[in-house]
């Protein structure tokens, strides 16, 4: 049964709607022309309106799914062409929500919401009538368009859009074109030249940017450079580099401003101002001069009427800058304007500089092998005469033994180093008829030496280091004689040997420091037979080095390997097979030397790394003279240690005890008191 319903419904609906189709389709009447229509239909479906519009007008029309209307009715009493009534169907289309969109020959009928997605036709200006569906861009001449889309966006539906293009200073607007004219007539209302004229004002005595706060305070409808202005309003804005104020807005008001400035631009009570600037981080007698050279370079070149520099020879004296040392303060007294400036400059060169932490690690080892083997003989008598073999860079040599023996003075004859063997005999009377020595040394040297110089100083400030002693060096030296009077002299010069750490950082970004250093390590070298006067040793690295905060880096280095060897030999007996080394003397040496210097700088920024810097330095001092028991407290090994904590390392060694200060505070007490009683006496 409900089957045979739903049947019977659809029949009834199709027939209603094919009625419906036939009276629209009869309503539609043609002209005997052929060039004219009267459209008149009542509530006709959409679809069978769409067909007969593609019939009047020979248009081609793809319909969109969700175009769907049966109560079109349109009434007309006059006969239209065919542009007339294709208009008529925009405006149709318009009323129930769906737009026309153009594409080559065919139109696409779809709903308005979706109609500014598709490809809208661009058109210019003064192209295209009625109520198509168009994109324009409208250029906008004198207003900024951020100011016009407030005001046009009411006016436009839903459906379109409306946009600025604040580069171009021009709107893009979607929508209908007799829509867009409206607006272009509204656009060309508002946009008005002569709200956007300027006027250029030269002050003569007050600075221009006093001059805008004045403006902004006594005239709410000023806007300057930072605000929004409102509608009706001036907008002032201060050049500082030429001293002139810049006024846009409509004649009226800007010459109502322009007055006010003129009476406000007047000459001050007092040429110039005074004012004392205390310094915080920089140096007074550094900023003086830098102030002054921008003083002196400002007032020489100040800017004439035509744009070129012109020489003042009056505003060079109307500035004077004056540093006290004492409460590192600047003097200054100058015209407003050039103290503005100045002000400016000071705030930006007193801050805080950042403190680095120079460690420096200089690393050397040094190591030394020596070996010496050597034969001497000696043979003969006073009679026959004497031979020997004689090699004297092994210690006690034949030739010494001899001068003692011949001298009878033994106190010529010290073993060296090492072992010495010797053999001989002597005939009845006591002299020596044959002899052999033998010796043998061998040594070994190692030094392990590390130097940790570290140094901490402000950014951009030399800073310097020395570690050793003050020798004194003969510069010159003479005997002089006259009138039986002798009055000898030695001239010395005192120099500094030792470590040397010179040091001048750069902070060149938030973690990296240019170094400018010089590193010296020098020592007095021990005495030789050779030498005048004192020998000292040099090693210096001299450079300049971009490390990153916390950074370990290499400098330089020296790796140094020698090896010597030395054989004296008898000539013939020395080269002969396995027995040759009885008449040599030989001695070999290696001494090797590695010397490297690091660095590591750290970027203090604030007080609070500081004080944690120093706080593990210092613990790293104390750590050898407490050591930690098994409860885990730190007890003292050495009996007067240093304090533990570094904050009370100015308190002393020993903490005083109660006890002396009850007796300090009680003689202190009655000394007091005897000076009052005295004092009353008189």
């Amino acid at each position: 049964m409900s089957i045979f319903r739903a049947s019977v419904l659809k029949t009834l609906l199709a027939a209603c709607l094919s009625v419906v189709v036939l009276t629209a389709q009869a309503q539609v009447e043609a002209s005997d022309d052929g060039k004219s229509w009267t459209v008149n239909i009542r509530n006709a479906d959409i679809q069978a309106f769409i067909s007969q519009i593609a019939d009047m007008t020979g248009k081609n029309f793809v319909v969109d799914p969700r175009v769907r209307a049966r109560d079109v009715t349109v009434v007309s009493t006059k006969a239209l062409s065919a542009d007339e009534v294709y208009e008529l169907f925009l405006s149709v289309l318009q009323v129930h929500g769906y737009a026309a969109v153009p594409a080559g020959d065919i139109i696409k009928i779809v709903p308005n919401t979706t109609a500014k997605q598709s490809n809208l036709p661009l058109v210019g200006k003064g192209m295209g009538t009625g109520e198509e569906l168009v994109t324009r861009v409208i250029p906008v001449e004198n207003s900024p368009v951020e100011e016009l889309v407030p005001v046009l966006r009411p006016l436009v539906p839903q459906y379109g859009h409306l946009a600025a293009v604040g580069s171009a200073n021009a709107l893009i607007i979607s929508d209908h074109l007799d829509n867009i004219r409206r607006m272009e007539a509204i656009i060309a209302s508002l946009d008005n030249a002569e709200s956007e004229d300027v006027q250029v004002i030269k002050l003569e005595h007050a600075f221009a940017g006093d001059m805008v706060k004045m403006l902004e305070t006594l005239t709410p409808q000023t806007a300057s450079r930072r605000s929004k202005a409102k509608e009706g309003a001036v907008t002032v804005v201060a050049d500082e580099r030429t001293n002139r104020l810049i006024i846009k807005g409509d004649r009226i008001t800007r010459e109502r401003m322009a007055r006010m400035v003129r009476s406000l631009d007047t000459p001050d009570s007092a040429s110039s101002g005074v004012q004392v600037v205390r310094l915080t981080h920089g140096d007074s007698k550094t900023l003086a001069e830098i102030l002054k050279n921008y003083a002196d370079g400002a007032s020489a070149a100040k800017p004439g009427g035509d744009g070129k520099a012109a020489v003042s020879s009056s505003a060079s004296g109307k500035v004077s800058i004056q540093a006290d040392e004492s409460l590192n303060a600047l003097v200054i007294r100058a015209e407003p304007g050039m103290m503005k400036e100045l002000q400016s400059i000071i705030s930006q060169l007193d801050v805080r500089r950042a403190q680095i932490l120079i460690e420096a690690a200089i690393v050397e080892v040094t190591g030394e092998n020596a070996k010496s083997l050597g034969f001497q003989y000696v043979a003969g008598s006073d009679e026959t005469g004497v031979g020997a073999v004689n090699f004297n860079n092994a210690g006690l040599s034949v030739n010494s033994i001899l001068q003692a023996l011949v001298t009878d003075d033994p106190s010529g004859l010290a073993l060296g180093d090492g072992v010495a063997v010797g053999l001989g005999e002597t005939d009845s009377n006591g002299d020596l008829k044959w002899g052999a020595l033998m010796q043998a040394l061998a040594s070994s040297t190692d030094v392990n030496l590390l130097s940790t110089p570290s140094i901490l100083t402000l950014d951009n400030e030399e800073a310097s280091i020395i570690v050793g002693e003050n020798v004194p060096f003969v510069t010159g030296q003479s005997t002089s004689t006259g009138s039986g009077v002798s009055n000898p002299f030695t001239t010395i010069q005192r120099e500094d040997v030792g470590l040397t750490l010179k040091v001048t950082p750069h902070v060149a970004g938030l973690s990296t420091i240019r170094l400018e250093l010089e590193q010296e390590n020098s020592a007095v070298k021990e005495s030789s037979g050779e030498a005048v006067d004192i020998v000292t040793t040099t090693r210096k690295l001299q450079s300049t080095v971009l490390a990153d905060d916390g950074e370990t880096i290499a400098l330089g280095g020296l790796i140094k390997d020698d090896i010597r060897k030395v054989v004296r030999k008898v000539p013939l007996l020395g080269d002969i097979p396995l027995l040759g080394f009885l008449f040599r003397s030989t001695s070999t040496s290696r001494q090797k030397s590695n010397l490297m210097v690091f660095l590591r700088p750290t970027i203090l920024a604030d007080n609070d790394r500081l004080v944690q810097m120093s706080r593990e330095k210092y613990m790293g001092i104390t750590a050898l003279q407490f050591k930690v028991n098994g409860d885990g407290e730190l007890e003292q090994v050495v009996k007067y240690p240093l304090p533990a904590q570094v904050e009370n390392v100015f308190d002393g060694r020993k903490p005083v005890d109660q006890e002396f200060r009850d007796a300090y505070e009680t003689d202190r007490t009655d000394d007091e008191d005897a000076k009052a009683e005295a004092a009353s006496e008189q």
